[in-house]
């Protein structure tokens, strides 16, 4: 079915329409009435339909389908670290970055009927992807983020405000917010406790997963070779975060404790919903745009012809 995603701007077509309805417009400048049934329809229809295409473009038409399954189960907001700690390696081969991007790409092909959004964070919070059930996309951007250590911090509690307002609107009945971090809040104007505040009045979980060990790690540097980090998790504000939106706090001090606290958030989150059917929406506005755009050629190939012409006498005439 076709929706709009901004219905009041369809108002701004009524004034156009009416505009374009009562305005005098023939083709050409002929010396007598056009008297072809095609002259006569594109004079007092062509105009009106162009103010009608440039209105439905500026509300957003969409197509809507039904996305597969019977849900979303549950939507998510998966916040993710990107401050430049994640570079420490928790084991030999990997790094906390890569770890954390390997397991979530397994936890959502884990979940194919769910949907998810996407925020980085690390001085200031990303909306890499909203919410949407193109995992195959989902995954493809997982598989090509990197970090950027440029403007580095930990915005823990603008990450998750954002992602609170990535879902304040969904339909599903249980929204999830999955934070990954592996920091203290040094950065942001929002407490963490502030944001779980608004996603308990939103009626969303948070559920936080601590990554590594605290003390003296290894970092890799850019020149070659190893230097030892000093990183502090906040183990206590990540628990009370989690058990004031009523969700749950994980300890994950290597990879392989991070695949286990998701796979835990995977189990606490398999309830069966009974949610209305989702739909995503393919935006139509590009074709009103080119309609629009051919209605437009031959009118302004019609004006030029008629530039410096005088007005017929028969153009006054009802």
């Amino acid at each position: 079915m076709i929706a709009l995603r901004h219905p009041l701007l369809l108002l701004v077509a009524v004034p156009l329409l009416i505009w374009a309805w009562r305005v005098v417009y023939r083709w050409g400048i002929p010396s007598s009435r056009p008297s072809s049934a095609l002259a006569r329809l594109s004079s007092h229809w062509l105009p009106p339909v162009l103010a009608l295409a440039l209105g439905l473009a500026a509300a957003g038409p969409e197509w809507r389908r039904p996305v597969r399954g019977e849900a979303p189960v549950v939507d998510f907001a998966v916040v993710l670290d990107g401050s430049s700690s994640m570079k420490i390696l928790d084991r030999p081969d990997e790094d906390r970055w890569h770890a954390a991007r390997r397991t979530l790409a397994q936890f959502v092909q884990r979940r194919p009927d769910d949907r998810f959004a996407l925020i980085l964070f690390s001085a200031h919070p990303v909306t890499l992807s909203p919410l949407t059930a193109d995992h195959t996309r989902l995954l493809r951007m997982l598989a090509r983020l990197d970090l950027d250590s440029r403007d580095d911090g930990t915005a823990i509690g603008s990450a998750l405000m954002t992602a609170v307002r990535r879902l304040e609107e969904s339909p599903a009945r249980s929204r999830v917010i999955l934070l990954l971090t592996d920091g203290v809040q040094n950065r942001g104007r929002v407490t963490p406790q502030e944001a779980a505040e608004e996603a308990h009045r939103n009626g969303i979980r948070i559920h936080a997963v601590a990554m590594g060990a605290e003390g003296e790690s290894l970092v890799p540097l850019e020149g070659g070779g190893f230097a030892r980090l000093r990183v502090e998790v906040d183990h206590a504000t990540l628990q009370q975060v989690a058990h004031l939106t009523g969700g749950e706090s994980f300890s994950a001090e290597d990879p392989g404790g991070l695949a286990r606290s998701l796979a835990a958030v995977d189990q606490l989150e398999k309830t069966l919903l009974p949610v209305d059917q989702p739909t995503e929406g393919e935006p139509l506005a590009r074709w009103c745009l080119l309609a629009a755009a051919l209605l437009a050629l031959p009118l302004a190939a019609d004006l030029a012809f008629k530039r410096g012409r005088p007005r017929p006498a028969w153009v006054e005439g009802p």
